[in-house]
């Protein structure tokens, strides 16, 4: 039996497996050494179990059902003949089961996608969140929107114009630590290909949305709100949970909306206001 452990957000998650899981790139950064794991994984290579029970809404590629007091959250891959389910979950009291049946190999971004990391951190108070996450002299500074909304692009401006680390390009982990909100890094980075294992104190949550001009303003309540939750990773039974945890966000941490321009002046704008002298 071999192990293998990762740090996710000061979580750590190890990884039983007879046969070898194979290193996905963006994985890299966040292997840990052997210690203490708050959650445990035995893989089992085998036919998966049948489905039974009550059929419960799943996200993109995944069927949930729940028999009595076990749950079993089912993942497929895509082919053009349709999905093909490889992989089931089932959630015990002191580990999670998960069945495989593929014979291409196995990585570890199959592995990650087949537990539904986003479900099992959220659950545990942390949350990823649909954003660019950036450290600029020692804080993290997280920008906002729907794909296509400027994040990465902010991002890369900010990396040019002020040197500061872009730590993920597409999403961040969020925590709270008493009630400071902390920014961690994520394997799961999109197109961004940059997915670095840090974390910071988060300094602002920008809500960023084009302009013809910079537009930088404080915003709280609803607007705040809903821009926060909407970003947020959870299965739906997990919507109250997401809301509470962007409520506490809008109560303890500064967010602003944002509308700018694709250039170094919209840099400017926000660190005179972020960082005023």
């Amino acid at each position: 039996m071999r192990s293998k452990y990762y740090s996710l957000a000061g979580l750590i998650i190890r990884i039983d497996s007879a046969e070898e899981i194979r290193d996905s790139k963006m994985y890299e950064e966040f292997h840990t050494r052997a210690c203490q794991a708050d959650i445990t994984v035995r893989i089992t290579f085998s036919p998966l179990p049948v489905k039974s029970g009550e059929a419960v809404p799943a996200g993109y590629a995944r069927e949930f059902y729940r028999a009595g007091d076990e749950e079993r959250l089912y993942s497929s891959y895509y082919t053009p003949d349709g999905f093909v389910d490889y992989s089931c979950r089932i959630i015990k009291d002191d580990y999670i089961d998960l069945f495989i049946d593929f014979d291409g190999g196995l990585w570890d971004s199959m592995v990650f996608n087949a537990l539904n990391i986003p479900e099992l951190l959220a659950a545990r108070g942390i949350f990823l969140c649909h954003s660019s996450y950036i450290i600029h002299r020692g804080e993290a500074v997280l920008f906002i929107s729907d794909k296509g909304g400027g994040k990465s692009t902010q991002a890369s401006l900010w990396q040019k114009e002020k040197n500061a680390e872009i730590i993920n390009g597409d999403r961040s982990l969020l925590k709270f630590e008493g009630d400071r909100l902390m920014a961690c890094g994520t394997p799961y980075c999109g197109s961004s290909k940059t997915a670095l294992n840090r974390t910071a104190p988060v300094r602002a949550l920008i809500l960023l949305g084009k302009g013809s001009e910079n537009i930088i303003e404080r915003v709280s309540g609803i607007q705040a709100l809903t821009g926060i939750v909407s970003q947020l990773s959870r299965e739906h039974y997990q919507n109250l949970s997401a809301c509470e945890f962007a409520e506490k966000i809008c109560r303890t941490a500064p967010v602003y909306s944002m509308k700018c321009l694709p250039d170094p002046s919209a840099v400017q704008a926000l660190e005179d206001v972020l960082w005023e002298t």
